[in-house]
């Protein structure tokens, strides 16, 4: 009992006092992180101003992004990144050649993030080589930037240095953006649409507007990478693979399969997956362990080696992972206590150890201000209360901080809001909720007060 009360006293963003990541996200060569008080951080290759922090050199450790401090969600690019502000507003910094950035320009970078268009009702983001694509609040889908080979979908070959709607249905789920000029949707009704250039053969061939491509009505979350394979989850936690694998990265055995262009199914249930630039892959089971497969030549797998495998291998014995997103070499998890780990290749400090040296194992990287000590936990416990943990179907909880909440939200271990409610804004509460709707497994509650956590903490639904 001792180790499950343990295991569920996580997440800790109490006052302040902790300041480790609630986001991670990592592009080609840099990395990204989100604190609880809404800065953005950013650190790696910084050359052509895609950490937004200003200037146009590397970063070797976390380093805030300008000053803001209500950034919602973000993404990194090749060079650039994009990022949605609790406002609704959709920014840019770094590599704008095609018009890649969407700022109506076509100016070669900007080292700060300039706001794209005036929309106030953009929800997601996500970046290719020389383009992007987001997702607005009304389910409607826009595309900027290099066009050669149909990469936005528009039907056309026109490059666009500003959103331009895709389409007239707003019916967009979830999008997801690659380096091999090509992109993958899914609809509200869980099917699964493609377009773009056919290279890497995740797709099979060039398609010039959202097409239909698989009949299945439950796809649920995507990964995709510049090696042209893909990851993509059901509904029901199963992991699905397609496109190249010639190191292994789809969890076929590359000697017998090159590529395929059905989707094969790798074995266990999944909470969180991405995909890596250089043909390999990462997967957090809904156990919380860490997997890894495919090309591994700096490291980038995590297992202290570098042989490639096709074969997912455990990371580590941990069993507290909660999020994981790979650059091009590299990769970054965080633990449910808001550590940060790092691994595989740092040539321009994309790790944020304050080095360049590549890691073959996950390391942790120190956060400046982020304290998980045992005094934290036991003042969590103390302010915010969970039960019954585990809970079946009602959640109940006991709040009684000094700082103000107005929103409970409940994510899955993916960072996926399942459950959002707006009470009298207070100091001191005391609600329950259904959850019956929810599936078995780790849950995240966050009590927040204008998108700021103020304190959260884990539960089980059994």
């Amino acid at each position: 009992m001792k180790k499950l009360l343990l295991f569920l006293v996580c997440l800790i963003y109490l006052n302040g006092f902790s300041q480790c990541f609630t986001k991670i996200n990592a592009g080609y060569d840099h990395s990204l992180g989100l604190k609880p008080n809404g800065s953005l951080w950013a650190w790696g290759f910084g050359e052509d101003g895609g950490l937004g922090t200003g200037t146009d050199t590397n970063k070797h450790s976390p380093t805030q992004s300008g000053t803001a401090t209500n950034w919602a969600k973000f993404c990194g690019g090749y060079s650039n990144t994009f990022a949605v502000k609790t406002d609704g507003t959709l920014w840019g910094s770094g590599y704008n050649t095609y018009g890649a950035l969407g700022i109506g320009s076509s100016i070669s970078h900007t080292s700060v993030f300039t706001q794209i268009g005036t929309a106030t009702n953009w929800k997601e983001v996500s970046a290719g080589e020389g383009f992007g694509i987001g997702l607005r609040e009304d389910h409607s889908m826009w595309a900027w930037g290099f066009n050669q080979y149909y990469d936005l979908g528009d039907g056309t070959t026109t490059q666009r240095n500003s959103p331009v709607q895709i389409g007239t249905t707003a019916d967009w789920k979830t999008i997801c953006a690659t380096r091999l000029q090509c992109c993958f949707a899914i609809k509200l009704d869980g099917t699964l649409w493609a377009w773009g250039s056919n290279a890497g053969a995740a797709i099979t061939s060039t398609l010039t507007v959202p097409t239909l491509i698989d009949t299945a009505t439950d796809w649920d979350i995507l990964a995709l990478g510049h090696g042209g394979h893909i990851l993509a989850l059901k509904s029901n936690k199963t992991l699905w693979a397609r496109g190249v694998g010639d190191f292994g990265q789809t969890g076929h055995d590359p000697t017998t399969s090159y590529a395929n262009s059905e989707f094969n199914q790798i074995p266990g249930l999944w909470n969180a997956i991405a995909v890596g630039g250089d043909k390999f892959s990462m997967g957090i089971k809904t156990d919380g362990t860490l997997w890894a497969w495919g090309k591994n030549t700096v490291g980038q797998l995590g297992d202290g080696t570098t042989n490639n495998t096709y074969i997912p291998l455990q990371v580590g014995t941990d069993t507290n992972w909660v999020s994981v997103s790979c650059g091009y070499q590299h990769t970054i998890a965080l633990k449910s206590d808001g550590s940060l780990w790092a691994w595989g290749d740092n040539s321009f400090g994309q790790l944020g150890n304050g080095s360049t040296t590549a890691l073959t194992l996950p390391t942790t990287i120190p956060i400046a201000g982020c304290t998980l000590s045992a005094e934290e936990f036991t003042l969590t416990d103390e302010v915010l209360k969970v039960f019954p943990n585990p809970a079946q179907e009602e959640l109940s909880l006991n709040y009684t901080g000094t700082a103000l909440i107005n929103t409970v939200v409940i994510y899955d271990l993916s960072g996926r809001e399942v459950y959002n409610s707006h009470p009298v804004v207070s100091n001191n509460l005391k609600a329950s909720f259904g959850i019956g709707m929810l599936q078995s497994g780790s849950y995240i509650l966050s009590l927040k007060y204008n998108e700021h956590t103020v304190v959260s903490k884990q539960f089980l639904k059994e």
